[in-house]
């Protein structure tokens, strides 16, 4: 994590590929990933695979840090 001269945080982020920014706003909720799963109409598997990149691109290890980089860097609202 860097700050910019105005005092916010940025990062490096690697582009999040449309599934991955459509499974995003789920990372905010409760839902699990068979409940994620059966809204976005795809398998479990590829939830997963999904998050995990998306942490990898976040650089983030737990669902709420990627939720915490995400808001940082303009891809969700708080």
């Amino acid at each position: 994590e860097l700050l910019s001269a105005s005092g916010t945080a940025s990062f490096s982020v690697t582009p999040l590929t449309p599934a991955e920014l459509r499974l995003l706003p789920y990372l905010q909720t409760h839902l699990t990933v068979p409940e994620i799963s059966a809204r976005l109409f795809i398998s479990r598997n590829t939830v997963s695979t999904e998050v995990g990149s998306i942490y990898r691109k976040l650089g983030a290890s737990s669902r709420s840090e990627a939720v915490e980089r995400a808001v940082a860097v303009g891809l969700l609202g708080a």
